[in-house]
């Protein structure tokens, strides 16, 4: 499997975590996070937008050589990620997406508290079911429509 392949959610989570970043998983892995089986290839995340926040996002990034795929040259930096902007990166342990000006994705202040699973022995804030089932409705992809079924039908089970 090359690189470009790789998808290795925990060792993504774990700069995060190590260091301090604020953000919440949303998308495909928060919605498996909730029970349901779905496959993703990407961390969706939601992060505080603060310039210290930005710092540690910036350092954490760095550590796992994360670059834009839009502009490969564009620098990862706390003046760039403190910006309200969307954000595809791709890191050696796989793709996050900063969701940062998403129609429907609230921002991080609205997702908190979110949810905390624990994975690998770390803590990991996951968007509440409510919140992921308001995102999923207010989207138009055909594979949120499929998600949203699904968390609705894990809701009605609980």
């Amino acid at each position: 499997m090359g690189d470009d392949e790789r998808f290795e959610p925990e060792q993504i989570l774990a700069a995060l975590n190590g260091h301090g970043v604020r953000y919440v998983v949303v998308g495909g892995f928060a919605v498996a996070a909730h029970g349901v089986v779905r496959a993703t290839a990407d961390l969706d995340l939601v992060v505080q937008l603060d310039w210290e926040n930005a710092a540690a996002l910036a350092a954490a990034l760095t550590t796992i050589e994360a670059r834009d795929l839009e502009d490969s040259r564009s620098a990862i930096s706390q003046e760039s990620l403190v910006r309200r902007v969307d954000r595809r990166l791709r890191t050696r342990h796989g793709e996050v997406h900063l969701l940062n000006e998403v129609d429907g994705v609230p921002r991080y202040e609205k997702l908190v508290p979110a949810a905390v699973i624990e994975l690998d022995g770390q803590r990991v804030p996951v968007a509440q079911l409510a919140d992921l089932k308001a995102m999923k409705g207010a989207s138009e992809r055909a594979k949120d429509g499929v998600d949203l079924a699904e968390l609705d039908a894990l809701d009605a089970d609980n």
